[in-house]
């Protein structure tokens, strides 16, 4: 289950859906967060439903459990081959990015100016961008310190002058997985940028295989680009009503938005609860 647009809303989840959580697991199904997040910054509010696990970072971490206690089954990093003509490009055209790691964000040097140069407000876009990130954002500092030293899981592109989408795809989409950024910050057209071959779909079928179950008997549940391989991967894939058209189109079902009750009306379909 994907977190923003799909479980939640700024961190909020409806009665409907939190009870409808906690119903299913009552009833003998697992229940994992699968978001493009990473595990630090996943709330304490949205770990309170309920989960046997989470996927986080795009697909890039998985455990079983949560915290200390919890059993890690999965672990990727960008390799250094990868990471680094893909950082020194983005730089060289003055790029908006973010590095993710296990425990940080790491901003590339020309963060903040890019959002500056924004007509609205730059607060309000880092008090939003906060919202989502636990307010990590506040206490990021351009630079780039430490991103050849530490595992990263996915580099974030934000947005640049200089730069497109689509010559970012054509230069690396050979050796990376592309996905529209899902942060929804209004003119925010940008990337997530993870290694080969990691994706929730994959990510998910692990969880399945460590259960010893079947791809047949899972459910995914998504509202953006980056939930599109778990859709299409899970035995049934079910979309949002207020999610990107293009993921609804291969959704095998599509339920109401998240504030309309659309994850209990699902579970309800597919005889969870």
């Amino acid at each position: 289950m994907d977190i923003d647009g799909t479980l939640a809303v700024n961190n909020r989840a409806p009665l409907s859906t939190v009870r409808s959580c906690r119903a299913a697991r009552k009833n003998g199904h697992l229940l994992y967060i699968c978001t493009g997040r990473s595990r630090s910054q996943i709330s304490r509010r949205i770990l309170g439903i309920g989960f046997d696990g989470v996927i986080s970072s795009g697909g890039a971490y998985v455990q079983e459990g949560f915290g200390g206690n919890g059993k890690v089954l999965y672990e990727a990093a960008m390799s250094l081959e990868v990471l680094r003509p893909l950082i020194e490009s983005l730089n060289s055209c003055k790029a908006a990015y973010t590095v993710e790691t296990a425990e940080k964000l790491i901003p590339g040097p020309y963060f903040s100016a890019f959002f500056k140069t924004w007509k609205a407000n730059p607060f309000g876009i880092f008090w939003a961008l906060g919202r989502v990130f636990k307010n990590q954002i506040f206490r990021l500092r351009d630079g780039g310190d430490g991103v050849y030293t530490t595992p990263v899981r996915k580099v974030v592109f934000w947005g640049a002058q200089e730069i497109t989408i689509g010559e970012i795809t054509a230069k690396f989409g050979e050796s990376c997985e592309l996905f529209k950024l899902s942060i929804p910050l209004k003119g925010v057209l940008g990337l997530e940028i993870s290694p080969k071959g990691v994706h929730k779909g994959a990510a998910m079928e692990k969880v399945v295989q460590y259960y010893g179950l079947n791809m047949e008997d899972s459910i995914a549940f998504g509202d953006s680009d980056n939930d599109r391989t778990m859709l299409a991967m899970a035995g049934a894939g079910v979309a949002m009503g207020d999610g990107d058209p293009a993921l609804k189109a291969v959704a095998d079902y599509v339920t109401d938005p998240v504030f309309e009750d659309g994850i209990e009306k699902a579970f309800k379909k597919y005889g969870l609860v």
